[in-house]
């Protein structure tokens, strides 16, 4: 039996076996469905307004599976519901090298949306079974950072000459590459990082405060945010807004860490509060469009957009779940995510109209009027576990001070 140990002296008791296989899995979905929505989707498109079409699809044939599996993803094996739906989204992404009619490619595409739904919430449950509130935002910060890190990898070095062909290749290869973690024994780590988990039923209004500011901020990142994103980019030259986005990117993966680490030791509303308030900030400052500006903007924004990701995909909705609804929680709060990116994606010309000042002034002021519900709504994290931390970091500092008296008095 594995013991559990402190990774990294990051303060987490979850086992290596644990901390790696939710670190492998989160990379998979997240560039899975990155891959196939932006990419694939793309090259298998006529035109750009069937491209959005199908992409938009796609996100509301997940949404619908993540709804209808939520009331039966507790009566099946996790791990090999993982390992399944990776094993059909394989072989269903290689069906496009060789089905000759475009229909039979969309069915496809929609098929690899429905097993890809199944396996991201089995995944999700998986991830929630292993955690204990207490250090869910840190496991959770590693995880974003790996995710981000392999995407920010891939975005320098594939994006550039990415066409359908490679596109597919990557989908197949990253669904299979994971079955190397059978290995690994996923129902041993399971076994062996059980905890116990305090019994939480919180409130509707809790729920409904914590939902409001994802909901808004999920709609504002594909709706005002993308229109100040396509502005910027045809103000700037192609490189420069390549290396923007780079840039944000590795904000984004530093800032899974800050925020998981800042949920874990200040609570989640501090670390939620802070995150959306600089968001707001630099979606301000995109208006004026200035080089040097717009540096600060993008790091900022990747720094908050990572803070977001972490609190709002792990940490949130298992704070919010016990043993009886953890499945639907979590499957509540990606619908919210997957319902913005396909009802941004339909009136995207529309969208991409609006003026820069507009979107970049409506972003901010949105961001803040989300921030309202933080602020009323109750701290997640317990009282009791922060205090231990405050006495913790008091008795650090005691120490060093009469450390320091000491090698004064010598």
């Amino acid at each position: 039996m594995l013991e559990k140990v402190s990774i990294l002296k990051y303060g987490i008791s979850l086992t290596k076996r644990g901390l790696l296989l939710t670190i492998i899995f989160s990379t998979v979905f997240y560039t899975l469905y990155f891959i196939f929505s932006l990419y694939v989707i793309k090259y298998l498109s006529s035109s750009s307004d069937n491209h959005f079409l199908v992409q938009a699809v796609f996100n509301f044939v997940i949404i619908a599976t993540l709804i209808a599996t939520s009331f039966i993803i507790d009566r099946i094996n996790k791990v090999q519901t993982i390992y399944a739906c990776l094993i059909v989204t394989a072989i269903f992404a290689a069906s496009l090298y060789f089905v000759p009619i475009d229909i039979l490619k969309l069915a496809c595409v929609f098929v690899i949306g429905f097993f890809f739904g199944i396996g991201q919430l089995a995944f999700l449950t998986y991830f929630w079974n292993l955690t204990v509130p207490e250090e869910r935002g840190r496991v959770a910060g590693l995880n974003g950072f790996f995710s981000l890190l392999f995407y920010i990898i891939m975005y320098v070095t594939w994006v550039p000459t990415s066409d359908f062909q490679s596109s597919v290749a990557l989908v197949i290869l990253i669904s299979l590459a994971p079955l190397s973690t059978i290995l690994l024994k996923p129902k041993k780590a399971l076994l062996t990082s059980k905890q116990n988990k305090p019994e939480y039923y919180p409130e509707r209004r809790t729920i409904l405060l914590y939902l409001i500011p994802w909901l808004l901020f999920s709609l504002i990142n594909v709706t005002l945010a993308n229109s100040t994103s396509y502005h910027i980019s045809q103000q700037i030259s192609a490189s420069s807004y390549f290396f923007l986005i780079a840039l944000q990117i590795i904000a984004a993966a530093f800032g899974t860490i800050i925020g998981g680490t800042m949920s874990d030791f200040y609570g989640r509303r501090v670390s939620l509060i802070f995150s959306l308030t600089f968001y707001g900030i630099s979606s301000a400052l995109a208006g004026f469009a200035n080089t040097y500006i717009l540096y600060f903007v993008y790091l900022a924004n990747g720094l908050s957009w990572g803070i977001l990701l972490v609190m709002f995909t792990f940490v949130i909705w298992g704070d919010l779940a016990n043993e009886r609804n953890a499945v639907k929680m979590y499957a509540i709060g990606f619908a919210i995510f997957y319902l913005s990116q396909g009802i941004g994606l339909l009136p995207i010309e529309q969208i991409l109209q609006i003026p820069l000042a507009v979107s970049s002034l409506g972003s901010c002021l949105l961001i803040f009027v989300a921030n309202i519900p933080i602020f009323l709504a109750p701290e997640l994290l317990s009282n009791d576990f922060r205090e231990r931390v405050k006495l913790k970091l008091h008795m650090k500092e005691v120490k060093k001070i009469d450390n320091n008296r000491r090698i004064k008095g010598k």
